[in-house]
């Protein structure tokens, strides 16, 4: 159900006037006030803005104040666990944190040997909540080759399934042999999406992607061919866009493209029958920082972003990442937000941050900017279309060589978190129904 009229203008005025606040209290005491003193929430509970209480984890009458994430579509991004998948299987030992952990940062529970291989992490995973896995590789290290067929038994075993792959860039899915593969891939291992984290155009030497319309042109008329062809066999091609996709254009031939997000172009130059989108919450609000109105300062409206998508049914997957903002702010240009957090009374400092306990799954005024709704506000708002996941990420969770559980433990952290948000109380701007398409 979208916005009615009264409610869009009244929303959109709140954002003009949050817009000010912030770029007026952002470089000085006032942001920084705002952003106060962090510590962790109760991580069974929590998260969003502070003015909405959660009365519980059970599926509530009238549809809108029961679960925001089903159980059967929380995912987990591979990369979160990446040190986890080629660890030998017991090879080592660690900490998965007990029942009060973080609140209590000494509750580390026992030390157990760790899961190792795609098998015995995904039956870790099932264990603490995660229903789907969405991967980006399909090798497993020290444990040895496994066929995409034998993952396959092996989700089966854990009553998992692929909840996508990021393994679809643009500059390899145009050769139609690589493509087939993929294709080929999804069937066996039972995702429905195929997409990238990367840009749509090749990078080179670090540098970031070209500015110019020609090549974007060029990238949104490939990206729409991909979609076609997937679509046709039943898939969905999507983008994950990171921080590079926020620039804007830089093209002499277009001085007129000078203020344009090339997110913003992207999405409207690609048809919404065959190009979706899986957003990043912590890359989508560090681009917003990052890229300002060269003219009058203006942050791009990523709430504005997320609404176009979720009209348009091309809003298919959350990355739920969560991280606290840097203070001293940063000045415009710098990504704000840090995945780690010094955490008093903690073994081995620093930690990683949990999703639901950083400023951007709390929201404001935990951040200091009115437009960082919080996790459960931002995912009641939007609702997805199919197929629909949720997937926890983090960049930074991967521990160092005193911690080794620290992936697993956050997974099983952020999933306590994410499993228990409730759908925000206003209920004549949300719709928590899954849309199809």
């Amino acid at each position: 159900m979208s916005l009615d009229t009264t409610d869009a203008a009244d929303l959109t005025q709140q954002r003009k006037l949050s817009r000010r606040l912030f770029l007026g209290a952002g470089v000085g005491a006032a942001g920084a006030a705002a952003f106060g003193g962090f510590t962790p929430t109760a991580m069974a509970g929590g998260g969003g803005r502070s003015d909405v209480h959660v009365v519980g984890n059970e599926t509530g009458g009238g549809g809108r104040r029961g679960r925001i994430v089903p159980r059967g579509r929380l995912g987990i991004q591979h990369w979160s666990v990446r040190d986890a998948v080629p660890r030998l299987n017991k090879s080592v030992s660690g900490y998965l944190g007990g029942p009060n952990f973080p609140d209590d940062p000494t509750d580390l529970g026992p030390l157990v040997p760790l899961p190792g291989g795609f098998g015995a992490v995904f039956e870790y995973l099932a264990s603490v909540g995660y229903a789907g896995f969405e991967f980006f590789q399909l090798t497993q290290g020290a444990n040895g080759v496994i066929t995409p067929e034998q993952i396959r038994a092996a989700l089966d075993r854990a009553h998992l399934v692929a909840a996508g792959a990021h393994m679809g860039p643009l500059p390899l899915m145009i050769d139609p042999v690589y493509r087939q593969g993929q294709i080929d891939l999804a069937h066996i291992l039972g995702h429905r999406m195929i997409g990238t984290a990367g840009d749509p155009l090749p990078t080179t030497g670090g540098n970031p992607p070209s500015g110019l319309l020609a090549d974007w042109q060029m990238a949104a008329d490939q990206a729409n061919m991909v979609g076609a062809a997937l679509r046709a066999v039943g898939l969905k091609y999507f983008f994950h866009p990171e921080q590079h996709w926020f620039r804007f254009f830089t093209d002499p031939a277009h001085p007129e493209l000078d203020r344009v997000h090339r997110i913003d172009w992207f999405t409207d130059h690609t048809d919404p029958r065959y190009v979706f989108f899986e957003p990043d919450t912590m890359h989508t609000l560090a681009g917003r920082a990052r890229f300002v109105d060269p003219v009058d300062g203006r942050l791009f409206d990523h709430n504005a972003w997320f609404a176009r998508l979720s009209a348009s049914k091309r809003l298919i997957a959350w990355h739920i990442k969560d991280a606290v903002r840097i203070t001293p702010m940063v000045a415009p240009g710098i990504n704000p937000f840090s995945q780690n957090i010094t955490r008093p009374g903690f073994f081995a400092n620093p930690d990683v941050v949990y999703v639901g306990e950083g400023s951007i799954g709390r929201g404001y005024p935990v951040d200091p900017d009115p437009q960082v709704l919080g996790f459960r506000e931002t995912l009641s708002r939007y609702p997805l279309s199919e197929p629909g996941w949720f997937n926890n990420e983090s960049d930074n969770s991967p521990g160092p060589a005193e911690d080794p559980g620290r992936s697993l433990r956050w997974a099983k952290v952020s999933a306590r978190y994410t499993l228990n948000l409730e759908f925000a109380v206003h209920d004549h701007c949300m719709n928590p129904s899954m849309q199809h398409a």
